[in-house]
C-alpha cells in the first residue's frame, strides 16, 4: 500500500504564484468575458471621448490667453479689433486672478462631467452585469473557484478590479488624461499648479463614484440566479430607488439618498462648491459682478439654482450601501 501511494503521488514543481496574481487572473479573465460586446465597447468609447471634450474646452482656454494665438487671430479677422479687446480685458482677468479663473474652468467642467457619469455607468454596468457573478451561479463555475487554492475574498476583490476597471473609464480616465493633455499644451506651466486642486476634486468624486457603484454591481449581480434577471435587477433598482428617494425626500431633504445617484449628485456638489467658485468670481472680477447682477433676479450667488451641496450624509449612505453590498456579496459566494 505504501508503494502505491507512492507512485500515485506527484510533487508540485511548478512555480507558485502570489495571491494577487491569482486574484488579477480572475480580473483578466473577467475583463475579457465582460468587453467581449461590440455595444459596451461602443458606450466605453463614448466614455473615453470626455476626455476630449474637455481636453478641447481647456486649450481653447489656454488659447484665449496665450499672447499671439492663432485662435486670436482667426477671431481677429472674424470679429474685428472690438472682439480682440473684450477678449483681451477677459484674459487680463484670468491672468490677473487664475486661482479664480483657471481653477474655476476646470472646477465647473469636472462638475459637469458628473451629471454624465451615472447615466453612462448604468447603460455600460446593464450590458455586463450578467457576466460577473451571476454567470458563475448560473452555470456552477462558482464551486470550481472554490475547490481551487482561492478564498472568496480573492475571487471578489478579482471582481471588483472588473467592474472597478471599467468604470474607471467612465468617472476617472476622462479626468486624468484631460488634465495632463491639456497642461502639457497650456501656455504656461502655471497651469499645472492652479488647475490641480480641480484634479484632486475630479479624482475624488470620481474614486466615491466608482467604488461604490462596482459595490452595487456586484450585489445586484449575486441575486440573480440566471444571467437575465441581473440586468432587470440592475435597471429597475436603478429606477425604483429614484422613485422612492423623490417620494421620501418630501417627508425629509436626507431621504433624497436613499438614491445612490442622488446622493453622488450631492457628494459631487459638496466637493466641487459651485456656489462658493460663484461667489469669489463675483467679489473679484468686476465683469462676473455685472454679468451676474444682469442675469440674477437678485444680488446675491444664492439666487442662482447652484448649491454648495454636503458631504458628510451622501458620503454615509454611500458607505452604507458598500458595507451592505460586501456582507451581502460575500455571503452569497460563501452559501452557493
Amino acid at each position: 500500500m505504501k508503494h502505491a501511494w507512492n507512485a500515485q503521488y506527484r510533487r508540485w514543481e511548478g512555480k507558485s504564484v502570489g495571491v494577487w496574481q491569482r486574484r488579477l487572473s480572475i480580473a483578466r479573465y473577467g475583463l475579457r468575458l465582460c468587453l467581449s460586446g461590440k455595444i459596451i465597447k461602443i458606450f466605453l468609447v463614448l466614455a473615453f471621448a470626455q476626455t476630449f471634450l474637455l481636453g478641447g474646452v481647456f486649450f481653447l482656454f489656454g488659447q484665449l490667453v496665450a499672447p499671439e494665438s492663432a485662435l486670436l487671430t482667426w477671431l481677429e479677422g472674424l470679429g474685428g479689433q472690438e472682439i480682440i479687446k473684450i477678449i483681451s480685458a477677459l484674459t487680463s482677468w484670468a491672468l490677473l486672478y487664475p486661482e479664480i479663473c483657471v481653477d474655476g474652468i476646470y472646477r465647473v467642467m469636472y462638475y459637469l462631467l458628473t451629471f454624465s457619469g451615472p447615466f453612462l455607468s448604468m447603460i455600460i454596468v446593464a450590458l455586463f452585469v450578467h457576466r460577473l457573478i451571476a454567470n458563475d451561479l448560473a452555470s456552477n463555475a462558482i464551486v470550481i473557484y472554490n475547490s481551487k487554492a482561492l478564498t472568496r475574498w480573492d475571487y471578489l476583490i478579482g471582481k471588483f478590479i472588473v467592474v472597478s476597471t471599467i468604470l474607471s473609464v467612465v468617472w476617472i480616465l476622462p479626468v486624468i488624461t484631460s488634465w495632463v493633455l491639456s497642461n502639457f499644451l497650456s501656455p504656461d506651466w502655471s497651469f499645472f499648479y492652479h488647475s490641480f486642486p480641480s484634479l484632486l476634486r475630479g479624482l475624488t468624486v470620481g474614486l466615491v463614484a466608482v467604488f461604490s457603484l462596482s459595490c452595487l454591481a456586484l450585489l445586484v449581480s449575486s441575486f440573480a440566479r440566471k444571467t437575465g434577471a441581473a440586468v432587470a435587477y440592475w435597471i429597475l433598482g436603478w429606477i425604483s430607488l429614484g422613485i422612492v428617494a423623490s417620494v421620501a425626500s418630501v417627508a425629509h431633504p436626507a431621504l433624497d439618498y436613499i438614491s445612490p445617484i442622488q446622493a453622488i449628485y450631492a457628494f459631487s456638489g459638496g466637493v466641487f462648491k459651485m456656489l462658493d467658485l460663484v461667489t469669489d468670481a463675483q467679489n473679484m472680477l468686476p465683469f462676473f459682478g455685472g454679468f451676474f447682477n444682469r442675469v440674477s433676479a437678485g444680488n446675491e450667488p444664492s439666487d442662482l439654482p447652484i448649491s454648495n451641496g454636503e458631504v458628510f450624509l451622501p458620503l454615509l449612505s454611500l458607505s452604507l450601501y458598500c458595507i451592505i453590498s460586501i456582507v451581502v456579496v460575500s455571503r452569497r459566494v460563501r452559501s452557493s
